[in-house]
């Protein structure tokens, strides 16, 4: 007998024959559909006799998180960052040595 995947709130799943990947976002408060949102961003509400028709799989959440966003790798590696610094950098307050901080008031 086959087995049904619950859907939930949360959790990835893969269609491999449709090649889709979605994520549901929702579902009714008595249970009969659901939303899904697709990698790309497409957003989709399906009942769930439906869902349980897919031959789908759980899968983990996607690494690459920029698939709705339509962000391009250049655009990802923004060059106006800053890079983290090196640890045998000098800094110019490397020897300055402080034995507190003193406040003058000229009032």
């Amino acid at each position: 007998m086959l087995r049904r995947i619950q859907p939930e709130v949360g959790n990835w799943y893969e269609n491999p024959e449709a090649e889709t990947l979605f994520e549901v976002v929702a579902i009714d408060d008595d249970g009969s559909s659901l939303a899904v949102q697709y990698f790309d961003g497409e957003l989709e509400e399906m009942d769930i006799e439906t869902f349980w028709q897919l031959p789908l799989r759980t899968v983990e959440q996607p690494e690459d998180w920029s698939g709705p966003y339509e962000i391009d790798q250049e655009d990802r590696d923004d060059q106006d960052l800053p890079l983290p610094m090196e640890t045998d950098q000098y800094l110019p307050f490397d020897d300055f040595e402080s034995d507190g901080v003193r406040i003058y008031d000229d009032y």
